[in-house]
């Protein structure tokens, strides 16, 4: 039984005419009427009982109309879902992304934009440092990655840049640079530095590399587990930070933070994907970030 026989016997049974339901079905007549006799020889039923300008359902027939319907109207609904998938408008996506790309709205503003446009499709967010996210979108479990961009990319992935911040140092606001609106990265050197541990390299360890003096070594005094732990140890007074612009948005009690000048590089960050992508959900975003990303 295949599923034009349903459709066929369904015109039949709405019609109850074998003319109109072949000139409904655009087929001919006596085509239509072979295909209801081979569907009830399959059901070994009848289905219709017919006259000479009749067609009348049989009781097995009304109860079969009933089962037919719902079938065609699941095999419909499963046909729209499968287009659409086809078309990215349907599915899931993993997303990461670092805590700085969600501070500067990056992350929240790509997914609203994309749910207007494709309002069926589901996200699961996580934030994670850039090299988890690299494993993460290599092993399957993430689909995009708003990562810092990385010196390289690891085999299989492929990013570009989205997204340019500058850097500020952030210190409690007692501290003697915080009368400053602006500070060199001369000034900084001495200063006790929190940082995160060495397996978030290209964070805010790069971070601070990026704002040390030429012969000068930052003093790094504290390793935390999370930016968000930066800024606490920062404002218990333990020492200095080194964030991306966008994390100054962020009103937190008791701190401060100031634009490092000549700073050697900024705080870029970029979308990261694998370069076999199939999915065409996930491609139909990747798409939206570089419509987004040719302003950068």
């Amino acid at each position: 039984m295949e599923l034009r026989h349903l459709r066929y016997f369904v015109a039949v049974a709405e019609e109850l005419h074998f003319s109109r339901a072949a000139v409904k079905l655009n087929i001919a007549t006596p085509t239509l009427s072979a295909q209801i006799q081979a569907l009830e020889t399959m059901l070994g039923a009848q289905l219709f009982t017919r006259k000479t300008r009749s067609v009348a359902l049989t009781h097995v027939g009304k109860r079969f109309l009933e089962e037919a319907r719902a079938t065609i109207k699941l095999a419909d609904q499963a046909e729209l879902v499968g287009r659409q998938a086809a078309r990215g408008e349907t599915g899931s996506i993993a997303v990461g992304y670092i805590f700085s790309a969600a501070c500067s709205g990056m992350v929240s503003s790509s997914i609203a934009e994309f749910s207007t446009l494709h309002p069926d499709v589901s996200f699961d967010t996580r934030r994670m440092a850039t090299i988890p996210q690299m494993k993460a979108l290599i092993d399957g479990t993430l689909d995009i990655g708003f990562t810092r961009l990385p010196d390289r990319y690891p085999t299989g992935l492929a990013g570009f840049l989205v997204e340019r911040q500058s850097l500020c140092a952030v210190m409690p606001e007692n501290h003697r640079l915080a009368a400053f609106n602006e500070i060199d990265p001369e000034m900084l050197a001495g200063e006790p530095m929190i940082a995160t541990p060495l397996e978030m390299e290209m964070g805010f360890s790069n971070n601070i590399r990026a704002i040390t003096p030429p012969r000068f070594t930052m003093h790094v005094v504290s390793r935390v587990s999370d930016p968000f732990s930066v800024l606490t140890m920062v404002a218990a007074g333990k020492g200095l930070g080194v964030v991306s612009e966008s994390v100054s948005r962020i009103a937190f009690p008791g701190l401060v933070f100031r634009r490092v000048a000549k700073a050697n590089r900024l705080s870029d960050h970029a979308v990261v994907f694998r370069k076999n992508e199939g999915a065409p959900v996930t491609k139909a975003f990747i798409a939206l970030m570089r419509a987004k990303a040719k302003n950068v």
